[in-house]
């Protein structure tokens, strides 16, 4: 899996309604928007919990994102398809985004059997419970069959376009899996990657979920994640 997102320089906004921007810029270039807000790009670094670069309104989106990423974490599968299903489509695809980007970054130098076992795993995990049980697996089922066809072909495209290709043919229900399947995969990734327990990743995302959202008050207790504004 490419991990670079690409198109550093050109600036985008992202300061305008999801279905707008998707619609003036394409589903790729709005990813990137969302991703790289005016051309800054923002960094999350796991270790020490920061943000660097977020105004506020990343930072709401990043913290929309590590909500579901949180609640994967903590196997609250039915709160993580609520939570996708609140959101607009793009964002539910930025979700994927966001997360496949973390996972390629955890596996960098893994065999190809690891990604297939992540794969794999993040695709009996995840538990559907939204309305549209059939559109929610087909985004599943095509992000996953894109990922596996990026590891295995000799084109290899990076996270960006290969979410944002799956993304533009998909109906909004089939994006909230696209992103619950992503959220999935890092979940996995991590737990085949990191030498802490389970309970103390639980705790070190919730200190980023408080670093992403400082405008809100966090609590984080019996292992679910409360956000207040």
């Amino acid at each position: 899996m490419v991990v670079q997102m690409g198109d550093e320089g050109k600036i985008h906004y992202a300061d305008e309604p999801d279905v707008d921007l998707e619609r003036r810029l394409g589903t790729r270039n709005a990813l990137l928007a969302l991703w790289n807000p005016n051309g800054q790009p923002v960094a999350v670094s796991w270790d020490d919990s920061s943000i660097v670069t977020a105004d506020d309104p990343t930072r709401s989106r990043l913290a929309q994102v590590h909500s579901v990423i949180h609640s994967m974490l903590c196997g609250q599968h039915t709160d993580a398809m609520y939570r996708l299903a609140t959101m607009t489509s793009l964002m539910a695809s930025f979700t994927a985004l966001r997360s496949l980007t973390l996972a390629s970054e955890l596996l960098w130098d893994v065999p190809l059997q690891t990604w297939q076992h992540v794969l794999t795993d993040a695709q009996s995990h995840v538990l559907i419970t939204a309305d549209d049980m059939t559109g929610t697996m087909v985004g599943i089922n095509a992000i996953a069959e894109a990922i596996r066809q990026n590891l295995d072909g000799d084109d290899r495209r990076t996270i960006l376009d290969c979410v944002a290709r799956t993304a533009s043919t998909l109906s909004p229900s089939a994006r909230r899996g696209l992103g619950g399947f992503g959220a999935a995969v890092l979940v996995a990734a991590l737990a085949i990657t990191s030498s802490g327990s389970l309970g103390e990743l639980k705790e070190e995302h919730a200190a980023l979920l408080v670093a992403m959202a400082r405008a809100g008050v966090i609590t984080h207790r019996d292992e679910r994640l409360i956000v207040d504004d």
